[in-house]
């Protein structure tokens, strides 16, 4: 699809959306309006410019999104990890579904429990990333990352694949027992690790397909490193992940033990990791068995491995205090968002379709994931059959519109009406519980005839946000307003 394409695709959903809801087709994505019109043409750049990414099932690999460097026509774990949500909410999900399977199809005992890091459309490990089993590139935080991306496109869609296809659930399997063996990854093992592992005959130094086979960080650049804090942190999230997963299958034991495994990784970020002196984590380990200093904060934050509030802080003004390569900066917009930095996040949502190397796939499907998700507050959860809303703009006198955004069977228009005010249409096939969130203390949210009561927490920066769960049945909609 070029991008010419695109545009008169992304317009066509404007017209089309004035004449009433449609249901979202493969491919389309949302309508989004807003009285900021700097957020909106921030919206409508990265919509045009993520979706010339998309590619039909023309190809031998089928549906599938770039989500490498460009040009590469691939897509690797790292990338489609974090650009999922973003795919997911310009529709789609046939795309995820497809890349995500043929990851988690090509895991192997031969390859020490890891798959392809980058496949391209030919259906075939990108050589440039691949030579055999032997000689290969590989991150180690890619599985589990894949698990917790697997269990955000659940609660999206709904798809028990996601939950019970066997090559999935294999996936999840190998990677949390297995691989997690064969890489001495288990919290009692991972600071003493050596740096190489699972060497072939012939292992050569300076061969990057030998001793990049199994990096310990999505870092790549710093000599010695054993273990990165991003590691640990996504060990955190794939098996915090896989806990919710086994609960939903009833398989309490498996979710006990998964949590205490989970619960276990962040006792290490939380007693070696951190830096009292500094007020701030570390983020490389060494084969010596030092600490040193540079990239990784953002994937604390980014994997949930951080819980309390004054060490989330200390990681973001980590975090402002730099700068960063597009990449990180992507994911940016909704961390912030999420974490209550309301006007830091806005800044560098609106900035980022201006940055060097914007074009990167990843910014765009970030900056599209930032808007909805954090700027709008958008987190559906099928297990719960519920949809969290939140309005999030630092000026809480703008308007708020996602129209037509793809949910579990179908999909949800919500207009935040300024920061007290907000309205759901719920076309997902199911009744749903609208967890209606507002910004600040309210005693209560009165929708249709109803008043219900909130429940009332704190992000980690101290805003308060009021929030009311309202019942709403397939095909219904309402209007929620914070009242004091």
């Amino acid at each position: 699809m070029t991008k010419k394409t695109t545009m008169a695709l992304c317009l066509g959903l404007s017209l089309n959306f004035a004449f009433g809801a449609v249901l979202p087709q493969e491919g389309q994505g949302p309508l989004f309006r807003s009285t900021d019109k700097q957020l909106e043409e921030t919206f409508n750049w990265a919509c045009n410019m993520a979706m010339s990414y998309a590619h039909g099932g023309n190809d031998p690999v089928g549906y599938w999104y770039e989500a490498a460097l460009p040009q590469r026509e691939a897509f690797c774990m790292r990338d489609v990890c974090h650009q999922s949500v973003g795919a997911q909410i310009l529709g789609l999900a046939r795309h995820n579904k497809n890349m995500l399977t043929h990851f988690v199809e090509n895991i192997s005992e031969e390859k020490d429990w890891c798959t392809y890091w980058e496949i391209n459309r030919y259906n075939q490990p990108a050589p440039i990333d691949y030579k055999n089993d032997n000689e290969f590139w590989y991150n180690l935080c890619a599985n589990p990352d894949v698990v917790q991306a697997c269990l955000k496109m659940y609660e999206w869609t709904g798809d028990k694949d996601y939950l019970e296809d066997t090559r999935f659930t294999n996936f999840y399997d190998k990677t949390l027992d297995e691989y997690i063996t064969r890489w001495q990854l288990s919290p009692e093992e991972i600071m003493s690790r050596p740096r190489f592992m699972n060497r072939s005959e012939g292992f050569d130094p300076d061969n990057s397909f030998h001793t990049c086979r199994g990096i310990a960080s999505y870092v790549e650049n710093f000599h010695g490193l054993s273990v990165g804090v991003d590691l640990i942190a996504s060990l955190h999230a794939g098996y915090t992940a896989h806990a919710r997963m086994a609960l939903m299958g009833g398989q309490k034991k498996r979710a006990r033990k998964d949590k205490e495994t989970a619960e276990a990784y962040r006792e290490l970020l939380d007693t070696q990791w951190w830096d009292a002196a500094h007020n701030r984590y570390q983020t490389f380990w060494t084969e010596e068995h030092k600490f040193y200093r540079g990239e990784g904060i953002p994937f604390l934050l980014w994997f949930g491995a951080v819980s309390r509030p004054e060490r989330i802080r200390a990681s973001v003004e980590d975090i402002l205090q730099k700068e960063w390569n597009v990449e990180n900066l992507s994911a940016f917009p909704a961390l912030l968002y999420r974490y209550g930095y309301l006007s830091d996040a806005y800044r560098i949502l609106v900035s980022l379709p201006h940055v060097d190397r914007c074009e990167y796939p990843e910014v765009s499907f970030g900056v599209i994931e930032g808007i909805v998700c954090g700027a709008a507050g958008i987190l559906p959860s099928a297990s719960e059959s519920s949809i969290g809303t939140c309005y999030r703009l630092a000026d809480k006198g703008q308007d708020i519109e996602v129209g037509r955004l793809p949910v579990f069977d179908g999909h949800i228009t919500l207009r935040h009406s300024g920061a007290a005010k907000s309205r759901l249409e719920n076309h997902t096939g199911r009744k749903i519980t609208w967890k209606a969130a507002f910004p600040g203390a309210y005693s209560k949210v009165k929708a249709g005839k109803k008043t219900y009561k909130t429940i009332q927490t704190e992000d980690a920066k101290g805003n308060v946000t009021s929030t009311a769960s309202i019942p709403l049945e397939n095909g219904g909609s309402l209007t929620a307003e914070a009242l004091l």
